[in-house]
Order: C-alpha cells, then sequence, then structure tokens
C-alpha cells in the first residue's frame, strides 16, 4: 500500500454536495493507474458501468436458478447488514440532500463557536476503487497524537448523527473526557461514500482510516488510536484490524472498545433466521467472526453490553443475550488471551440507548489508565495484569 496526496489540497467544504479525495491510498500502481482512467475519462467509464450493469442483469435473469437467486440473497444480506446504503429490498437510509448539509453544516459551526471542538474539517480519501468520506474532529484538551476511529453502526451517518445527537453523543463525550481527537467514517455506499457494498470493502474503508491517521504524511501521524465501533462497527472494526500490528511494537498504541456488538453474523442471522439464516450468510461471504478474531487481538478491549439488576449479562433488545459480543467473554476464562478484556456493563441498556455518564466515565477512566501504563498489551511494567 502507498499514498499518493493531491498536490494541492481541496478543501472540501462540510456543506458541500461533491466531495473530491484529498488524500489517495493505492495498493498497487494498476490501481493508481485505474483510478486515474476513471478521472481523466469519468464520461466514458460512466456509460461502460451502465452497460456493464444491464450484460450482468441479463445474465442473472438467463441463469436465475441458481446463481440469480443467490444474487437476490447477497443484495437482501446487503440491504439487512448496511440499510444506510440501500439495496434490493429499501432504499437508502442515509442519502445526499442539500438539506441535511445545511443542517449539518451548522451544527457543526455551532461546535466550533461554542467552543465544544477546535476545528471540523471533512478529509475524503480515494483508497483504490473506494472514495470513502470522512470526518476530522479535534477538541481543545486533545493529544496531537491521540485519535479515536469510529465506525458506526448499520443505519448511520455522521451527518445524521451530529445533528440528532445534540449534547448526547456519548462516543463525542467518550473522546474528549479521554483527550482524543476523532476520526469517524461513512461506509461505502452512505452519503458521499461510493464504492461497492462488500464484507471486502468495509474492510478496505477501515483500513485506509488507519493508515490515514497513523501512517499518511499529511495526516495526524498519530501514536495512540482508540478504536471504537458501535453495532456494526465493531464487526467492521474486528475485520479491519485483523491484519493491522496492535501490540505498540510498531510504536504506536492501540486500545479497541466494543460498543454493543454481535459476536458473529451468522450468530445474529441464526437468531432472526434460523439455520438457513446462518448458512446463508456463510455461503454469500458475509459472514464477520468478531469473537473468533477478538481472541487473537493484542491490545486492550474494552466491551460494553447491558445487565440486569443482579449484573447479569442481558440481551439489548436486537441482540439475544447469547449472541452478545460479551457473551463467550464473560461466560470463560480470559487471562490466556494475549490483550486484556474488560467487561462495562450499564443497567438495562438498550441497543440504541444513550449511555450514562457513569458508563462514560468508567470508559475513560480505563483508556487514560491504559496510555499513561508503560507497556502497550494491558500488563503493567513489571509484568503483572492490570
Amino acid at each position: 500500500m502507498f499514498s499518493v496526496t493531491q498536490s494541492s489540497v481541496t478543501g472540501n467544504s462540510l456543506c458541500t454536495l461533491k466531495p473530491h479525495p484529498e488524500i489517495l491510498m493505492f495498493s498497487s500502481k494498476a490501481a493508481l493507474q485505474a483510478y486515474e482512467r476513471r478521472t481523466r475519462y469519468p464520461v466514458l467509464y460512466k456509460l461502460l458501468d451502465v452497460i456493464h450493469s444491464i450484460i450482468k442483469l441479463i445474465i442473472r435473469i438467463i441463469l436465475f436458478i441458481p446463481l440469480g437467486l443467490l444474487w437476490v440473497l447477497g443484495k437482501i444480506c446487503q440491504n439487512a447488514l448496511l440499510p444506510a446504503a440501500g439495496g434490493a429490498v429499501s432504499g437508502r437510509l442515509c442519502f445526499v440532500r442539500k438539506l441535511l448539509q445545511e443542517a449539518f453544516h451548522a451544527r457543526i459551526k455551532h461546535w466550533v463557536d461554542e467552543g465544544y471542538a477546535s476545528s471540523v474539517n471533512r478529509v475524503p480519501i480515494q483508497s483504490d476503487d473506494l472514495f470513502i468520506d470522512t470526518l476530522s474532529i479535534t477538541f481543545p484538551k486533545a493529544r496531537k497524537d491521540r485519535w479515536m476511529l469510529v465506525s458506526l453502526g448499520n443505519s448511520e451517518c455522521f451527518e445524521n448523527r451530529a445533528i440528532l445527537r445534540h449534547g448526547d453523543d456519548w462516543i463525542l463525550n467518550v473522546a474528549r473526557q479521554s483527550d482524543s481527537n476523532v476520526l469517524v467514517f461513512n461506509y461505502p455506499g452512505v452519503m458521499h461514500s461510493k464504492g461497492p457494498i462488500s464484507r471486502e470493502s468495509l474492510r478496505k474503508a477501515y483500513q485506509a482510516c488507519v493508515r490515514y491517521l497513523r501512517d499518511c504524511p499529511k495526516g495526524p501521524q498519530a501514536k495512540q488510536i482508540i478504536a471504537y465501533g458501535y453495532s456494526l462497527g465493531t464487526l467492521v472494526q474486528a475485520l479491519g484490524l485483523n491484519e493491522e500490528i496492535t501490540d505498540g511494537s510498531d510504536g504506536v498504541r492501540w486500545f479497541v472498545i466494543k460498543d454493543r456488538g454481535p459476536k458473529a453474523v451468522s450468530a445474529v442471522a441464526s437468531q432472526w433466521l434460523g439455520k438457513i439464516g446462518e448458512l446463508t450468510i456463510k455461503l454469500l461471504g458475509w459472514e464477520i467472526n468478531s469473537e473468533k478474531l477478538s481472541r487473537s487481538l493484542t491490545c486492550p478491549e474494552l466491551f460494553i453490553h447491558g445487565v440486569d439488576g443482579h449484573s447479569r449479562l442481558i440481551g439489548d433488545g436486537l441482540f439475544s443475550k447469547n449472541n452478545c459480543f460479551a457473551a463467550p467473554f464473560l461466560s470463560s476464562n480470559t487471562s490466556n488471551l494475549p490483550g486484556k478484556k474488560i467487561p462495562v456493563g450499564e443497567q438495562n441498556l438498550v441497543h440504541q440507548g444513550i449511555l450514562q455518564e457513569e458508563t462514560v466515565q468508567e470508559i475513560v477512566a480505563h483508556i487514560l489508565d491504559h496510555f499513561e501504563t508503560g507497556d502497550s498489551n494491558g500488563t503493567s511494567v513489571n509484568g503483572e495484569q492490570l
């Protein structure tokens, strides 16, 4: 992977309807050349894309059984996992509208004018065939090298969240109180972000954001990264971090947070549709086993879950108790895992509920405790587990 920075920063407005990439990342020279051709001849390639789509549709109609059926099932899976991007079942929950962009811009301006945030900037990233729209938020007391990478839920975009979560965005509250800045991104197909909607594209989008924070010359050169995933974002996070170095050996220290995520996509499909749902997810390549990926994670990982009055795990109204990410780690010994597991329970917490301030402060305490110690994998300097 190598980066190419635009010769001049385009300065994308927060209310623009057509953002342009400011950071270019490509996995190969061939990918770079393909992007340059598309940029040079946009009309031609749009026409070719239309022709290609028509040909694929004809082939699927002719071969409806079984190939066409698999395509339909794939679109249904896509729609269920990422309704914000839309699909075969329903329209997009998050799509570009001038009024929305203006309201978003007004909210961001208020943040800066009131001193809540120091700066808010749009940083679009082109990574091979993906255009990833990201939002960079810096806070007055945050460390310049400490950043939180936020992966949102499946029906969210950062524009809607900024408008609707006025004053009660617990994710931003965790970031501010832990002296961290924030980078949040929209998934491919959501709002301005473009590209194929697939398991692979979600992984690539997340990893592009990691590279921007950590490696890009025009990026913040982060040395401490808090990976915060909510709902679907916990799965995307697990997939994206699977190939990253998280033990601190490269000079970058990590702290992972999973907020009300499932243990696996297939487990949720089984909960809703039984064995057929589970097999369909695996057959169509949408499986993400967050529990399995987590067991090899080498940095501390905090997971947020609901509990009853006796501090016992409960479902959150979307995921059953047994399908919550917390379930396998609360019921087994985790001391032999390479990274420390930190459970944080909140009484009667529902999936779309706002975290209580007490919970936020507990999370912040764990983050600060980790980054203020001399070791990067959740152990103290004398080798004892924290």
